[in-house]
């Protein structure tokens, strides 16, 4: 359990961080710009310079790993660039690549084909963007995962996101849903020319500095050196991405329906409050610096090829031009937006077609399960159905892994078949499908799910199919039914003996500490006794208590827990925050939290995160309806996505 010198240690750790953090960037924008925190990605450079052959693996077949060009010095190149471009910079390692909360100091990240990273980086790289961070993503950003790196030479080079994801809507893994975007290819192109768009303020101002109408990169490397590869992606519908660079005119594609006329090449990114820029070709080969500079340089490759430092690569025109975009860039990035945009990551389950009856030898359930993305970002998670005796015992499932749903996307329709035994107890059984988010190892959370009653009154007969109404005062015009509807599916909340729920009564502790650890699925055994006088081991609602104390949700008053207390709205806020780890801060300007109120960061935290729709007033010391906390703790999950 947490002792309150830890949290006493790590608030102080907070507030010197953001002292620190503030001092920085106070000194740098003394100077005119910046700070901004160029990535040092060990093994992205590492993984520049290895070769490995190519193989089987699971089935699978795994592609040759070439020997590439030197990523350290793409890293010196960008260091310098910015430097000569007036920003203060500094190495950003991998340490601090994972955590959200060191990244914080940057006003922006460079990214200088930073290709392999963690799941925990890739999860602090969204979290620092998503709280209004920037980000120049120079190329091959973050495809290939660290934690499998082929370390010996007979290994197989399997750190490609895609073998493990399986499909290209998660090419970035729990970094894709920033991206907006599918990924569609890696293309080889030459003799190509990338230019500008007009529709974007980093385009605009560019143009306005070099005096011109149109920026224009020249690539004529392909008759001396071959065609080089480039990414190409395909922002979703009504996505926060507008292209800012494209494809004019190209040579040569080994792939022409990926590229057809004026494809993507950079993409201006806005995601919750921050800010990215994408580059889909190799923009630092089109960059000179001055190579004195710095005396790191790779000056060879592993079989003893020169490497190539500052200087711009041959072949190669529109360097200058381009680093007056790059600026601009940085300067955009650097600015977060005032107001969040909605990360929308809502699902919904259908339950189709179901029909139960009585075969020779047993009794069959039928039915079809589809996952609907209403959200606006990618999705993935596994679809699940549950047949329930009368008793609530699960007597059958089965399950279907959904690879990816793309922004307002289906599922392919899953038909399923549940066998009961003949002479099954008569009663109403319940046929619940949900959707649990996440990976395969379902490291997320079930945020969406239906329940079908089938009642079956005589084993010899057909059974008839219902509607889930679990609870007697909540009419379908209810304004949150539907939130209600899914948590009870879910196993979050569940009705009275008279099957009500009391939605206009006042949530108590100990009814909010319920539905939070059933909704993230916490264990309650083995949890430290809190010695809470009003909460004595052995009486209900002991593991409930003992469990949110133990996590850190919620706290004692006097070594009592008031678990009948009802919760007012403020606490809610922080009860959330810190059960469903939100982060992020959005200004508010609701007349009755005052910026000096305790609660006033945890309240804007979850204005941040879409989690309260309320405005003018919070109401901060009403208290809560089961109503109210039911759709708070539904919109919590939502926000929760990792």
């Amino acid at each position: 359990m947490k002792s309150m010198n830890v949290i006493l240690s790590t608030v102080l750790v907070a507030f010197i961080s953001f002292a620190f953090v503030h001092i920085t960037k106070v000194q740098a924008e003394e100077k005119g710009k910046g700070v901004v925190g160029v990535v040092v990605s060990e093994l992205s450079e590492k993984y520049a310079f290895i070769e490995r052959k190519g193989g089987t693996y699971n089935g699978k077949s795994i592609a040759e790993k070439p020997l590439g060009s030197s990523i350290k010095n793409k890293r010196i190149k960008a260091k310098l660039l910015l430097e000569s471009l007036g920003y203060k910079v500094e190495y950003v390692d991998d340490a601090q690549l994972k955590d959200p909360a060191k990244l914080a100091k940057y006003d922006t990240l460079f990214f200088p084909n930073t290709v392999m990273m963690s799941k925990e980086q890739r999860q602090a790289v969204k979290e620092y963007i998503k709280n209004g961070g920037g980000a120049i993503f120079a190329f091959a950003m973050a495809r290939n995962d660290s934690a499998r790196f082929p370390y010996k030479t007979t290994d197989l080079d399997l750190t490609p996101i895609i073998y493990d994801t399986e499909t290209w809507i998660w090419e970035w893994d729990n970094l894709s849903e920033l991206f907006q975007s599918a990924f569609i290819n890696d293309v080889k192109i030459g003799n190509y020319t990338v230019a500008s768009t007009n529709n974007h303020p980093i385009v605009k101002k560019a143009l306005q500095r070099l005096g011109t109408s149109k920026l224009v990169l020249k690539n004529s490397r392909y008759h001396q050196y071959g065609p080089e590869w480039i990414e190409v992606i395909h922002p979703y519908p009504n996505s926060y991405v507008t292209p800012i660079l494209y494809y004019e005119t190209i040579g040569y594609s080994n792939v022409p329906k990926h590229t057809p006329a004026n494809t993507g090449a950079a993409y201006a990114i806005e995601y919750g409050r921050g800010k990215a820029v994408w580059f889909g070709f190799q923009l630092l080969n089109y960059i000179s610096v001055d190579t004195s500079l710095s005396n790191e340089w790779d000056m060879t490759n592993p079989l003893g090829k020169n490497e190539i430092q500052g200087e711009a690569w041959q072949g190669l025109k529109g360097g200058e031009e381009l680093k007056v975009l790059i600026d601009e860039a940085i300067q955009w990035t650097s600015q977060p937006l005032t107001t969040s945009h909605p990360i929308d990551r809502s699902v919904t389950v259908s339950l189709t077609d179901v029909k139960a009856y009585p075969r020779a030898n047993d009794y069959v359930v039928y039915g079809t399960m589809t996952a609907n993305n209403e959200g606006n970002v990618v999705s993935r998670g596994t679809m699940r159905v549950e047949l329930l005796d009368p008793s609530g015992n699960v007597k059958t499932s089965y399950e279907k892994y959904v690879v990816g749903l793309v922004p307002k996307g289906k599922s392919y329709p899953e038909k399923f078949q549940l066998i009961l035994p003949k002479n099954l107890p008569t009663g109403n059984y319940q046929l619940v499908a949900y959707y649990h988010a996440g990976r395969k190892s379902k490291d997320g959370l079930k945020i969406a799910g239906v329940t079908k009653v089938i009642s079956i009154k005589n084993s010899r007969s057909k059974a008839t199919i219902l509607d889930f109404a679990p609870f007697k005062d909540i009419p379908n015009n209810h304004w949150a039914k539907k939130d209600i509807d899914v948590l009870a599916s879910l196993g979050v909340i569940k009705p009275e003996q008279n099957q009500t729920f009391k939605p206009n009564a006042p949530v108590t502790r100990l009814q909010a500490a319920t539905m939070i650890v059933r909704s993230l699925g916490l264990s309650t055994k083995n949890r430290p006794n809190p010695k809470l006088a009003d909460v004595k081991q052995g009486r209900d609602g002991y593991d409930i208590v003992a469990t949110v104390i133990d996590e850190g949700i919620f706290s004692g008053s006097n070594g009592r827990f008031y678990p009948n207390a009802p919760l007012t709205r403020e606490q809610m806020a922080k009860i959330l925050v810190k059960a469903y780890q939100l982060t992020g801060e959005e200004d508010i300007n609701f007349q009755d939290v005052a910026l000096s109120r305790w609660s006033h960061p945890y309240i804007a935290t979850l204005k941040a995160n879409q989690v309260t729709k309320a405005s003018g007033y919070f109401r901060p010391n009403e208290q809560t309806t089961r109503a109210e906390f039911a759709a708070f703790v539904r919109r919590a999950m939502l926000a929760m996505g990792k």
